[in-house]
């Protein structure tokens, strides 16, 4: 018997976005561990399937202390913890940022003073080697919640400053051209003549697109602003995205995937907090509605996200049973519409919180910060191979659509691509070369695979 392909599409979206792996420990020792604060990403992942997770603990009867480790296999094996931070102050809330081969590490220091600064060092060869630490931020206040995003040779930084006898904190910025080998000067962005802080950025090609809490309103509001060319000018008016001028709206989130910027905060105007989403699908110049993506009378605040193509994650903290959850929910159709809560760390009493997420290819991977096994928190992972299938969109409204979903019982595959391309398992590893037209298939485990060009198809071989 047949099975129509709209039952196929059906049935491989339903099981791939529900293959939430158990959790898994990354941190064993009996100090604290956290991960850091969901607007600054501390996971990442390369197109080796390589994982890199930052975190900052107070072991060793330290103040606290950055510390690193990997996995070159997409999450099922680990290294040891690797201490990156020799600080007699604190070293926390680390920020990671991936281009290729290189690392860049931005995080808040307190070894030169009690304001704190924002210091920075890079790996060339993925997390192996480490440079030595540069302060990147020098002033007689705090330099605090910095955030970093690279592409190529492109480092770009934000952070808020208290000083430089800013009325109140202020937004900065700086950038590097080389890879981190130097940086610009600083270069203030906000002159609201109040509070601006907690940033956000994303880079998308050309444009870089910054989200910030303002006062300026005498409500804190997300506010935006971008460079066209890279950071080197920026927009010389701010644009607000929120609407809520009672109570407010509190440290965004965004991403960039080709034109759609993805923007997510927690709000107040539906007590005690609700996550807000706003997008833009041409690079920023104009936005749609802001959307309520929550509606929970406990509490859902601390969002993180991540987007690839058309499809959006959204992770956040949500009060159950009177202790936070991780909860996540997504959208395939670039946040027109999305699906139910999940609720991730189903675990009564774990207290879960601070998420920080990463993809690559078909792969989701999940940090945050967990206490169900000590008082003072331990670094926790969670993983989906097959949570961000590509290739698994909404129908369109008229006219036919090709099959996404080839499920495949016999040995052999007809590719109808018109040149080479490569199949991938579901860590996005190269199984297969296939050549348009017939392809033995016959040595490949039963299992998911995706093909085509920039993997848009899904192949189910049993």
């Amino acid at each position: 018997m047949k099975i129509p392909v709209c039952c196929i599409v059906a049935l491989c979206l339903s099981s791939a976005l529900a293959q939430w792996e158990p959790d898994v420990r990354l941190t064993v020792h009996d100090s604290s561990a956290h991960t850091s604060f969901s607007n600054t990403r501390s996971v990442a992942v390369g197109p080796d399937s390589t994982v890199h997770v930052f975190w900052y603990d107070g072991r060793d009867g330290q103040q606290g202390e950055i510390y690193y480790k990997r996995s070159t296999d997409s999450g099922t094996n680990w290294s040891e913890d690797v201490r990156l931070t020799e600080s007699w102050g604190v070293s926390e809330d680390p920020c990671i940022a991936r281009s290729g081969d290189t690392l860049h590490l931005i995080w808040y220091d307190t070894r030169d003073n009690v304001w704190g600064e924002v210091y920075y060092k890079r790996s060339l060869d993925r997390g192996l080697t480490w440079s030595e630490d540069l302060r990147l931020t020098d002033d007689s206040a705090y330099s605090r919640n910095p955030v970093v995003a690279a592409d190529g040779p492109l480092v770009h930084m934000v952070w808020d400053d208290e000083g430089r006898q800013n009325p109140g904190p202020e937004i900065y910025y700086l950038r590097s051209t080389n890879a981190g080998a130097t940086w610009s000067a600083p270069l203030r962005l906000t002159y609201a003549q109040h509070e601006s802080w907690y940033p956000g950025i994303a880079l998308s090609g050309d444009f870089v697109h910054l989200a910030w809490r303002d006062w300026r309103d005498r409500s804190f509001e997300v506010w935006y602003k971008r460079s066209t060319d890279r950071g080197l000018t920026w927009d010389s008016a701010d644009t607000r995205l929120s609407e809520d001028l009672s109570n407010g709206s509190y440290n965004p989130v965004l991403t960039a995937s080709g034109q759609a910027v993805h923007v997510i905060w927690w709000d107040t105007r539906h007590m005690p907090f609700e996550i807000y989403y706003r997008r833009s699908l041409d690079d920023g110049s104009s936005w749609e509605q802001e959307t309520r993506l929550t509606v929970d009378s406990s509490g859902s605040y601390n969002p993180a996200i991540a987007a690839d193509g058309p499809r959006v994650h959204v992770f956040w903290e949500a009060l159950a049973e009177y202790l936070p959850e991780i909860m996540y929910k997504f959208s395939t159709d670039n946040g027109a519409t999305w699906s139910p809560d999940t609720q991730l760390t189903p675990r009564p009493g774990s207290y879960a919180v601070s998420p920080s997420c990463a993809i690559q290819g078909p792969a989701l991977h999940l940090i945050w910060t967990d206490f169900r096994d000590h008082e003072r928190g331990q670094v926790y992972y969670k993983r989906n191979l097959t949570g961000n299938v590509v290739g698994i969109e909404h129908p369109p409204e008229a006219g036919p659509r090709p099959p996404r979903v080839a499920t495949i019982a016999r040995s052999s595959f007809v590719f109808a691509g018109r040149r080479e391309a490569w199949l991938h398992d579901i860590t996005g590893r190269k199984v297969m070369l296939l050549r348009p037209g017939l392809n033995d298939v016959s040595l490949l485990a039963p299992g998911v695979y995706l093909s085509g060009p920039d993997s848009q198809r899904v192949v189910r071989i049993r």
